[in-house]
């Protein structure tokens, strides 16, 4: 059996679910400043064992996140090709870091008032990008180990504090075969 909410807390949800039934969603302005996250096209050597032998995608990744990393070399991409594309499923290895402010402040949202901690870098209305997510590749296993490493100590103190992060999350290769 469950705990059986207080008044106050009922009071609260209540307060708000009113305030956020009551919340106008404000009309976008035509010709309004829109943030612009330009793609590249870059080529990903593929790492996975199952994969053949010298196999490359062209995918697109972020221009201000490769940017942020150091650039196409610190990454080991290289410039588009004639690659194809990723088959899908495909997830290629990245490396993401969230930049966060120094002092993370209590605000309230929009629609329902309720308070929340913001720990991103900027203010709410500053349009500042603060996630960064880019692909990651080498030749081997170790080549990447030692990418990732130096990128990580080259961007620690660039991450704004405690609760900044960066963290690698590895390629994900599907293999599917048909019955044909």
């Amino acid at each position: 059996m469950g705990r059986r909410k207080s008044a106050r807390q009922l009071e609260e949800q209540l307060k708000y679910a009113k305030a956020r039934e009551a919340y106008k969603r404000p009309l976008r302005e035509e010709g309004a400043v829109t943030q612009r996250q330009p793609k590249i096209a870059v080529k990903y050597a593929v790492l996975s064992t199952l994969a053949q032998a010298d196999e490359a995608f062209t995918i697109q990744a972020s221009k201000k996140s490769i940017e942020f990393f150091g650039g196409n070399a610190a990454l080991g991409l290289a410039a588009e090709g004639t690659d194809p594309k990723a088959s899908k499923g495909f997830k290629p290895a990245r490396i993401l870091a969230m930049v966060s402010d120094s002092s993370p402040a209590v605000i309230r949202a929009k629609g329902s008032n309720r308070p929340y901690i913001r720990y991103g870098a900027g203010n709410i209305n500053s349009g500042a990008q603060y996630n960064y997510t880019a692909p990651i590749t080498a030749d081997t296993p170790a080549n990447l180990k030692g990418k990732v490493t130096g990128i990580v100590t080259a961007k620690k103190g660039s991450l704004g504090g405690a609760y900044g992060r960066i963290w690698f999350e590895p390629e994900d290769y599907p293999f599917t075969a048909s019955g044909e």
